[in-house]
């Protein structure tokens, strides 16, 4: 009877710790198509307006950057909070204005069931500008 007990109360406690998962933690490299190196500096950030907003990130050396994802401890706001993510990161690097959609990057069999999805390289030359009057303040 005691061993019963014990592993109910196993089995309510490993389940209080489930995080569901809204947007994962997305990492990858900017690099220049100009010369094939790493752009360090580059500032990445969503609209303010967005539920995942976040501090502007900046790339390192190494090109590399990381935005820590969006989770929820509930499933009933899974459904609320999904619908008002944003995908589009905005990436300035000196004067210009890019923006990548992260979502088409990344393979849909992982999205949610990874914590963190890599893009790899990403050449910043090669997304789509963004005018800096369009971006909210």
């Amino acid at each position: 009877m005691k061993n019963i007990l014990c592993l109910f109360i196993l089995i309510l406690l490993s389940g209080c710790n489930k995080k569901y998962i809204i947007m994962p933690n997305v990492k990858g490299k900017i690099y220049s198509k100009v010369n094939n190196k790493p752009i360090s500096n580059v500032r990445i950030f969503v609209s303010k307006y967005a539920i995942n907003n976040m501090d502007t990130i900046r790339t390192d050396h190494n090109g590399s950057f990381l935005y820590n994802g969006f989770f929820v401890d509930n499933y009933s706001d899974v459904r609320s909070m999904s619908t008002m993510v944003q995908h589009v990161f905005i990436l300035k690097s000196d004067q210009a204005y890019k923006y990548i959609n992260v979502k088409k990057y990344y393979n849909k069999d992982d999205y949610n069931k990874r914590d963190t999805i890599d893009l790899g390289i990403i050449y910043f030359e090669n997304l789509k500008s963004v005018k800096k009057d369009s971006i909210p303040k």
